[in-house]
């Protein structure tokens, strides 16, 4: 792949595939990132910060992936096949099951009952602060997004009731409605407002909706969405990062980086262990397992910069180290949590993770 600089072209190629990646457009014609195409078989990469915009020929990713230095990198709406081979050929730090849904057939003449207006640039402190992906960055981005792309709001007494901006891939987004103005069907007339907004500028309307958000799944129906594609959000983590050298999450001992998402996901870690008592108390989660012979107590403590959960066994009896390991890559709540777990030689080649031997 080769850093162009002439956008327009990769665009109308890239509008030509089978499967059109409307965020990959969506970012080249918002942003000012680097972009890297390879013609021969339309494949494309755009840098944008953590994340990255790709589409096209696994082979020709993979390679551009081999090329880069080791660290964190995050994978923004990637076409299901096209992840796959990703995730698998490093470690996967995070991921989503986002599903595309695009916008089909016309929409509603109905106007509402409800005066709709543009978020003002005042509310975006606290956008961010409701917003389910805060984040260092997002603010500032919330602040272009209501600068530069369409938005929808609609006020009650004097107070923003309900909002819905666009992202910087034009996928329409940031949607929320405040508690005590739910159940009125703001969300409906607010996203009908901004479809009719994004279409008036010759964009295809789309959502990237996670798998388990029946909500907005059924409100993407409504409006006249219709799922058309996986296209799975993830991280990984290439080879091991300098930020390894310098953490110490257990203060001088050896340990295992791993995460609930290369367990769950790209090792496929099944266990006959059906539940997991766990409740949480503060910022530690406190495990106890009761199943036939195999008995387990554990607590599961976020470290001290919040990277991950430090596994500290109390208890076990009837059951491998393994064994709890699977169990816990099943059943623990936080499906997105990183696990620092104590160094044991005997896991090391069956699950994927980051070793780090002091």
């Amino acid at each position: 792949m080769k850093a162009i600089q002439d956008k327009r072209t990769v665009i109308d190629c890239i509008k030509s595939q089978t499967f059109v990646p409307y965020n990959v457009i969506g970012v080249l014609e918002n942003t000012e990132n680097t972009v890297y195409f390879d013609d021969k078989t339309a494949s494309i990469w755009v840098d944008n910060h953590y994340f990255n915009y790709i589409s096209g020929c696994s082979e020709v990713i993979m390679d551009k992936i081999e090329s880069m230095e080791d660290g964190f990198y995050g994978f923004s709406g990637v076409l299901g096949d096209l992840s796959v081979p990703i995730y698998k050929n490093a470690f996967l730090h995070w991921y989503e099951p986002t599903e595309r849904y695009i916008l089909q057939g016309d929409i509603s003449d109905d106007r509402g009952p409800y005066q709709i207006v543009k978020v003002p640039i005042e509310e975006a402190q606290d956008i961010d602060d409701r917003y389910e992906y805060k984040q260092d960055g997002s603010f500032d981005r919330i602040k272009e997004a209501i600068t530069n792309r369409p938005s929808s709001a609609i006020y009650i007494d004097g107070q923003i009731a309900s909002y819905v901006l666009v992202h910087e891939d034009n996928s329409i987004g940031y949607m929320y409605t405040l508690e005590k103005y739910r159940n009125l069907g703001l969300g409906y007339w607010v996203s009908l407002d901004i479809i009719r907004q994004i279409k008036a500028l010759g964009i295809i309307p789309f959502l990237e909706i996670n798998k388990a958000n029946v909500k907005s799944q059924g409100l993407a129906r409504k409006l006249g969405f219709e799922k058309d594609a996986f296209t799975p959000w993830f991280g990984i983590i290439k080879g091991v990062p300098e930020f390894f050298k310098t953490w110490d999450p257990l203060e001088g001992e050896s340990y295992i980086f791993t995460s609930i998402a290369h367990l769950r996901i790209a090792d496929a870690l099944t266990t006959q262990i059906d539940t997991i008592d766990f409740h949480k108390d503060g910022a530690t989660y406190v495990g106890k397992i009761e199943f036939e012979r195999m008995q387990a107590s554990f607590q599961m403590a976020l470290d001290a910069d919040k990277e991950g959960y430090i596994l500290n066994i109390d208890a076990i009896h009837g059951m491998t180290f393994m064994d709890l390991v699977c169990a816990i890559a099943v059943h623990f709540p936080e499906h997105t949590a990183s696990i620092i777990l104590p160094y044991d030689k005997t896991i090391i080649d069956k699950i994927g993770s980051i070793v780090i031997v002091k």
